[in-house]
């Protein structure tokens, strides 16, 4: 609880997040809410799931032998499309409130998601030359102008680095709608302090989306981000550190607005 209140007191005030124009004004209603949504609305459990055309439960299954009933179950019944329980899960193990966190199919779907709900045909974007490939490769599907800048490069050390002022001077003479930060790198391994993120998501302009990719962030937790930053969306993944890459769970932390968003293109 302490922890939470902290993160709390440390929130921005939240600011309108330019999304795309098609979907700045428009709320997209999910026709398949899930069960868990509709058991809430009606204040009571539904106990036959005729509605989802779901296998029912069977005498004999063809995954019977090799499963459990538990995991049986998990198999041929539709999930809750927004994870709550999940949601709750994450939010506690990242300090900060379910409403706040976004689940989907692992890190890159993520990836993916932000630019959907932000970036237009012809609209720019900021990443390093040489980072985690995924974001350029979907910010071309996007039809986004890549704006790539050089490593930093320790003159001592010859170590590679993130050049944050050099993203932020890119982002603001380009206009961009998105920077993008892999903190831990991937690949170079170099981790910035929240500070310096903070720092940066100063130095850039409000309307321009800070994606933050947090994926190996569980391996240097002292440098993790523990406050909400205007217009940035903060991805993990249970891939790395919880050794679960088969199960393809990912999460963003952010500002509700774009939780919200979010879910109505999931």
């Amino acid at each position: 609880v302490g922890r939470r209140a902290a993160v709390q007191s440390r929130r921005h005030m939240s600011t309108p997040v330019p999304f795309v124009k098609h979907l700045a004004k428009k709320e997209i209603a999910n026709p398949f809410p899930g069960i868990t949504f509709l058991e809430k609305a009606i204040n009571r459990k539904i106990t036959a799931r005729i509605g989802s055309n779901e296998c029912i439960d069977p005498p004999s299954h063809p995954l019977s032998s090799v499963l459990n009933k538990e995991l049986l179950d998990l198999c041929r019944l539709y999930p809750d499309p927004y994870a709550r329980s999940l949601r709750a899960t994450l939010a506690e193990m990242a300090g900060c409130l379910p409403s706040e966190v976004l689940v989907d199919a692992g890190g890159d779907s993520l990836i993916s998601l932000c630019l959907r709900c932000r970036v237009s045909p012809g609209d720019v974007v900021v990443t390093t030359a040489g980072t985690y490939p995924t974001f350029k490769y979907f910010s071309e599907g996007v039809g986004a102008e890549i704006v790539e800048v050089p490593y930093a490069k320790d003159a001592a050390s010859g170590h590679l680095s993130t050049d944050l002022e050099a993203l932020a001077a890119a982002a603001t003479k380009r206009e961009a709608s998105v920077v993008y930060v892999a903190n831990p790198d991937n690949p170079t391994g170099h981790v910035h302090p929240a500070d310096a993120l903070l720092k940066l998501r100063a130095s850039i302009p409000m309307s321009c989306t800070l994606i933050l990719d947090e994926a190996y962030v569980d391996f240097a937790p002292e440098m993790a981000v523990g406050w909400r930053m205007p217009n940035t969306v903060q991805i993990r993944t249970l891939s790395k550190a919880y050794g679960t890459a088969g199960l393809r769970v990912g999460y963003w932390i952010s500002e509700e607005q774009w939780v919200d968003k979010g879910d109505q293109l999931r």
